[in-house]
């Protein structure tokens, strides 16, 4: 029924919705392409092709509200996908000072733009909400920017990202305040009247506050609950062995968990995040993410070009000193905050420094903010489309300032460390002392843990050859592990499955699934992630090796050859023997 309306609407000549979507995916393609072609990141080329289909420039979409519940489940599926890349583990040397980093120079950028901009006259209630909005760095260009560089293990990588997990956590408590944000600015969520009236009869300040004590309660209540439901759900249905059931199933707790924070109240947004937050937790988060990547990248391109229709060009430009004052404010501040509370906390200047390059930006969660305030009416157009611009500017700038900032941020290491803090827990080397994030180490991945997979994996432990196992069966995953053995489970062709075994720091990856169509596509996938690795890959079939060769593999095992060959040499010696033996027969027949 469901695909039948789809394909009705979008089948229909006059339909608004398919012509709309027609026309932002082809620009947004075409845009995106262009940066990509210039090394740019894509998010600035959907919000600039959403502002040149807009009402401001080409006035394709005309009507925004067209694709507004389309754009509603992209960013409920663009925050549980955010929640499920978040990855504690990055950052466990020294998880507590990162942590207080991220929250301290996070605080501290919300209290400075909140004064500033009450000063300049803003309203209170607008004034909080920008500057928390604004204060939330871009985690996708981080974690893109990381790994292209190999630097995720460096010292201003796992700092980096334990401040971007912070920030996307304190994103979940914002989505939750927009609601009081919105009735202590005199304005109100449509449909959320009755959810107002619990607290007509307290002072705003103080609902404001309540507000958030419920937001927190109703986080600690769904975290607790999921996380001793959810594993053990999606165990059963893993069981199964059916990759589609975890995906219905994972895309059917996104959408329930944030219709549930819906109706307490809260933003949809921050249940799908929580759902994403707590699956992150199981074994399963690597599949699910790679199955959610093609949906979501499609929904998440419509998200950011509906917000780009925000954009009026006339507006920003008649404002371009202030929205360039802004972008240099938030990107200053932000370098100032960040390296400053990064280096108080025991990090070397150098390494603070680019800590706080890479995340001296506004992101996509300060987007997801600005979209969630926008049916409030608390942002006027003018307010929103200068905002947006602001994001915009700042995702396109930073990225390109990460390569001058290696060398900028070299001058620094004449500085002194913070004399206070003795932890080494967030340093970089010494100078000539190689960083672990470039040291070379010997490490296989083996992709199956079948009869193959496990002898071939117990003969590299022998050799003390660090291995991590991709295994797609729940169970073995799970008796593996709870054995120590270092084991994800998933699809080896699966782009977030292998990166999370470590495909980036792996010196060979050996394939010993018995699936010919998967090894290939497995080929593929790889040898575009990581150009130089070494791959192993066995087939069933002579004409399976040229193809896996093709396709990028370095040796190909073929099962029928190596099975005649050993087969052959079984024979022959069980003839020999035979021989043998039927020989002394006869000679022991013959003496009597």
């Amino acid at each position: 029924m469901q695909a039948q309306l789809i394909y009705t609407t979008l089948a229909s000549a006059n339909s608004p919705l398919a012509l709309d979507l027609v026309a932002m995916l082809a620009l947004a393609a075409v845009v995106a392409t262009i940066f990509a072609r210039f090394k740019l990141e894509v998010i600035p080329g959907y919000l600039i092709a959403g502002m040149l289909l807009g009402p401001g420039v080409l006035n394709v979409v005309k009507d925004p509200e067209n694709i507004e519940s389309i754009s509603g489940l992209a960013i409920v599926l663009l925050m549980f996908g955010i929640g499920l890349h978040l990855d504690l583990s990055t950052i466990r040397r020294g998880m507590v000072p990162i942590l207080l980093v991220g929250a301290v120079s996070t605080l501290a950028f919300t209290g400075i733009a909140f004064g500033i901009l009450t000063a300049a006259g803003m309203a209170a209630p607008i004034a909080m909400l920008i500057a928390m909005a604004t204060s939330m760095s871009s985690t996708a260009v981080l974690v893109r920017i990381l790994f292209h560089r190999r630097e995720v293990r460096a010292a201003h990588g796992r700092v980096g990202l334990g401040i971007a997990i912070v920030q996307d956590l304190w994103a979940v408590i914002v989505l939750a305040l927009v609601p009081p944000l919105a009735d202590w600015a005199g304005v109100q969520i449509p449909g959320a009247a009755q959810q107002s009236s619990w607290f007509d009869e307290l002072p705003a300040w103080l609902e404001f506050i309540t507000r958030g004590l419920i937001g927190v309660g109703g986080i600690v209540v769904m975290f607790t609950a999921g996380k001793f439901l959810l594993p053990r759900i999606l165990l059963r249905v893993a069981k199964v062995g059916s990759g589609e059931l975890m995906l219905v199933l994972s895309g059917a707790i996104a959408i329930g968990a944030g219709l549930a924070t819906g109706v307490l109240g809260f933003s949809p947004e921050m249940g799908a995040f929580l759902a994403g937050f707590l699956l992150a937790a199981t074994p399963f988060r690597h599949q699910l993410s790679g199955q959610l990547a093609p949906m979501r990248d499609i929904l998440m391109a419509i998200f950011f070009t509906a917000v780009g229709l925000q954009l009026r060009p006339a507006e920003v430009v008649a404002d371009w000193w202030i929205v360039l004052l802004c972008v240099a404010g938030v990107m200053g501040f932000k370098l100032f905050l960040i390296g400053g509370s990064s280096w108080a906390a025991g990090m070397t200047a150098p390494m603070a420094g680019l800590t706080a390059f890479y995340l001296a930006n506004s992101g996509e969660f300060t987007l997801v903010v600005l979209g969630a305030a926008e049916p409030t009416g608390m942002l006027s157009d003018r307010l929103l489309s200068d905002t947006i611009a602001v994001v915009v500017i700042s995702l396109i700038i930073s990225p390109l300032l990460v390569g001058p900032a290696h060398q900028w941020c070299e001058k620094l290491r004449a500085l002194p460390l913070a004399p206070w803090i003795r932890s080494a827990a967030l340093r970089d080397p010494a100078p000539g002392e190689k960083s672990d994030a470039h040291t070379p180490r010997r490490h296989v991945i083996v992709a199956g843990f079948g009869p193959v997979g496990r002898a071939l994996a117990d003969r590299l432990a022998v050799n003390q050859v660090p291995v991590t196992v991709i295994e797609l069966n729940p169970q073995t995953v799970q008796r593996q592990s709870g054995l120590g053995r270092p084991i994800v489970y998933g699809d080896v062709t699966n782009p977030d499955v292998l990166e999370s075994a470590g495909i980036h720091e792996a010196d060979a990856i050996v394939l010993t699934i018995p699936d010919d169509d998967a090894t290939l596509r497995a080929c593929r996938t790889i040898r575009g992630l990581v150009p130089d690795i070494f791959i192993a890959a066995r087939t069933n079939y002579l004409s399976g090796s040229f193809k896996a060769q093709q396709m990028g593999a370095d040796h190909v095992t073929v099962e029928e050859v190596v099975t005649a060959q050993a087969m052959e040499r079984e024979v022959m010696t069980k003839l020999e023997q035979h021989r043998v033996r039927r020989a002394e027969h006869k000679n022991s027949n013959g003496s009597h």
